[in-house]
């Protein structure tokens, strides 16, 4: 079986560094989330948050976090930007774009089917917090640049 010309997920493997300042801000706070910290997850996160002027999108975050088991979230430190973690950015991106149907399935990638319906109210708030703050992220998908089998 042939696998040149298959499509790649965005950001997928990418320096996080390069990461428009939107998905970065929302990168680096999930990955503070994730951290074993002294202030705890919530805490941590709400710290980065206030940082890029948002910080009540962490009243979002955390629970959504908390509701995807195989989301894999690197360390703060990390170069690469993760499958999974690249799943996420694109879920909130299509949430701000009201692609609800896109981020459900995002969000499949990342949760059995009736945690992933349960998370995309979270997963809407958030990204509506997000982009009440500014923070819009860029549209790195197309419809026909996803990878098959979402």
């Amino acid at each position: 079986m042939a696998t040149r010309g298959l499509p790649a997920w965005p950001h997928f493997g990418q320096d996080s560094e390069v990461l428009p300042e939107a998905e970065r801000l929302l990168l680096d706070a999930a990955r503070a989330w994730a951290a074993k910290g002294s202030a705890g997850p919530m805490a941590a996160a709400a710290i980065v948050l206030a940082a890029g002027g948002t910080e009540g999108a962490a009243l979002m975050l955390d629970p959504l976090l908390r509701s995807l088991p195989t989301l894999h979230l690197a360390g703060p430190l990390c170069p690469h930007i993760t499958e999974t973690e690249s799943a996420m950015l694109l879920a909130v991106s299509a949430a701000q774009q009201g692609s609800r149907g896109l981020s459900l399935g995002l969000l499949h990638r990342l949760a059995p089917p009736l945690t992933a319906y349960r998370a995309l109210p979270l997963l809407v708030g958030l990204a509506c917090a997000l982009k009440r703050s500014g923070h819009v992220l860029a549209a790195a998908f197309e419809p026909s640049r996803l990878p098959r089998g979402l």
